[in-house]
């Protein structure tokens, strides 16, 4: 593989490790296809530590023998595109979700979208504000400005109470009573975010969430202000805002056409 680059050397690998040609028992194989099909195992079994380390809410719902079960499945059915495995389980959530054998646990998908939010947020870059941004927030048309959510943010809408089935199952034992409560309750939104080293999620309340939905669907603040309505307080979501970090910037428009200036 000599003059390849380091990211085809590892697509290279990638596809090796899942040749049905090492799916063979191992004493099929000549010696130099049997280090590599070690290697395939390794390979397997640190995906699923992967998983396990992405998908904490999973791993306690289940317990470690479904949730590894699951995994190697996984493993087989979406192998990773990247060389770098710390990277792999982005399409877990969409995947349980088509699964036909988890369909009397249709909860299971969406918990998994809020865990890859948690991890995803821990490892996105920090919010950009500045006091420029703020400026213009403070003097700006709102009709002619934008907000930029940072990165390290994310909405996660479910039918399910998502929030509160993530924190009961974050206690060793978690309460099973308050399990099928929650599972009762009906839907739920997660603000999730970072916050120094620590991600973390909150539940919205109706008009929060209609207001997160309207930053993120209209084209300008006024817009947004005009259709969260009366009945939420946008002042305080800004000091809280910019005190958690998630405003990543302000932008400001010079025309009808929402140019940027």
């Amino acid at each position: 593989m000599r003059g390849l680059s380091e990211a085809q050397r590892q697509q290279q690998l990638l596809e090796a490790l899942f040749d049905p040609e090492f799916a063979r028992p191992h004493d099929a194989l000549p010696g130099w296809a049997r280090g590599l099909a070690a290697y395939r195992a390794n390979a397997a079994a640190h995906a699923a530590e992967t998983l396990r380390a992405r998908y904490p809410t999973l791993l306690a719902m289940l317990g470690g023998e479904a949730f590894d079960s699951l995994s190697a499945a996984h493993w087989q059915a979406c192998p990773p595109a990247r060389g770098d495995l710390a990277r792999f389980g982005d399409e877990f959530p969409g995947w349980l979700r088509q699964r036909r054998d988890l369909a009397a646990w249709p909860w299971l998908g969406d918990c998994a979208r809020l865990d890859r939010a948690l991890w995803r947020v821990r490892f996105a870059p920090a919010a950009g504000l500045s006091d420029a941004d703020l400026r213009r927030l403070a003097d700006g048309d709102p009709e002619r400005l934008a907000l930029r959510l940072a990165p390290a943010a994310e909405l996660v809408e479910s039918p399910w109470a998502v929030v509160d089935l993530h924190e009961l199952h974050a206690a060793p034992d978690p309460d099973v009573d308050a399990v099928a409560r929650a599972l009762q309750d009906g839907a739920q939104a997660a603000w999730v975010w970072r916050q120094g080293f620590e991600a973390r999620c909150m539940a919205l309340d109706a008009p929060a969430l209609r207001w997160l939905r309207a930053l993120r669907e209209c084209a300008t603040l006024g817009s947004a202000l005009t259709r969260v309505g009366d009945d939420f307080d946008v002042a305080a979501w800004l000091a809280d805002a910019v005190r958690a970090g998630w405003i990543d910037g302000v932008d400001a428009f010079t025309n009808q056409e929402n140019a940027p200036s």
